[in-house]
């Protein structure tokens, strides 16, 4: 019987591929890879390559199909990097092999995917984690790294867990850098600001981030949708001061012409994720009774474009 750790990661896209490779290359894991449509036909015959601006690149032979029980394992950790639309469908896949210790970990972006991930399968068994990484897939599904490149990982009270410690452990083992957060409900908030207010504006219209800014109307639309995003926010316990705004905005106007994965998705005439995203932020509103009229009116808009993109 190997003793090495098994894991599996679902989605071979640039979150998918760049951590995975990194986990595949470690000797002490047995990493497989769940893939689907052109993606898995071309891992099927090629390598997984990382061309990086930051390391040097990655080249790994991976384990790769399009169905869980080929593998034919119990995974001990699983790691879902799927858009969004495809998380429901992972379900029946991921009841295949889990054992009553596996850790099933999200770094997708959002708060959607991980409510439902804990609702199908217990918070005992999932974690969140925050992916801080410029990265993209190109037609040649090379994965371009071209900034950043590391996890935040954390439990919502705070603590320290033996679980969050022992991923790290793995994760930094793999050569991934990781930060483990005491504060991670207020830093997943963040990101979550970030993703919603940018990624649903630029995939849009479409700007890059620069673009954004410069256009008066559409700098108006990121103050209108921050200030209502911050009112859901402070209603589930989650308080955006001047460090928050800082981080959210302010910094934001230094990334220059930074493409968006919404950006991308759109040029690529792929379904935008956005949706989600605002799905979420509508559905707090309602239950807090919160008025978000920007926010809703871009949620339609977002979901639209989507299906005229497409």
């Amino acid at each position: 019987m190997s003793d090495k750790i098994n894991i599996l990661v679902a989605g071979t896209g640039a979150i998918g591929g760049y951590f995975g490779s990194f986990l595949a290359l470690n000797p002490a894991l047995n990493v497989c890879f769940l893939s689907r449509g052109k993606a898995l036909a071309h891992y099927r015959k090629h390598p997984l390559r990382i061309h990086s601006s930051v390391h040097n690149n990655i080249k790994v032979n991976i384990k790769v199909s399009g169905s869980v029980t080929a593998f034919r394992k119990k995974f001990d950790y699983i790691l879902v990097c799927t858009k969004s639309k495809d998380t429901e469908s992972l379900f029946p896949e991921i009841t295949k092999v889990i054992n009553k210790n596996t850790l099933i970990v999200t770094l997708q972006n959002g708060l959607f995917n991980y409510r439902i991930l804990k609702k199908q399968f217990g918070k005992a068994r999932c974690l969140q984690a925050i992916c801080k990484i410029g990265a993209e897939v190109d037609s040649k599904f090379i994965v371009r790294h071209s900034s950043l490149g590391f996890l935040v990982i954390g439990e919502e009270n705070g603590n320290m867990s033996k679980r969050i410690v022992e991923f790290q452990k793995l994760l930094l083992s793999s050569g991934i850098k990781t930060k483990l957060s005491d504060d991670f409900k207020n830093e997943i908030w963040i990101k979550f600001a970030w993703n919603s207010i940018f990624n649903t504006l630029t995939g849009i219209f479409p700007l890059t981030i620069d673009e954004l800014f410069d256009n008066k109307d559409t700098a108006k639309l990121i103050q209108q949708f921050y200030s209502e995003f911050k009112s859901i926010a402070k209603a589930n316990g989650i308080s955006f001061g001047a460090a928050a705004y800082k981080k959210i905005i302010t910094d934001s106007k230094s990334l220059g012409a930074f493409k968006s994965s919404a950006y991308q998705d759109r040029l690529r005439h792929k379904e935008l994720e956005t949706p989600y995203f605002t799905s979420e932020l509508i559905r707090m509103a309602k239950h807090y009774k919160i008025d978000i009229p920007v926010i809703t009116y871009l949620h339609y808009l977002s979901k639209a474009v989507s299906l005229l993109t497409v």
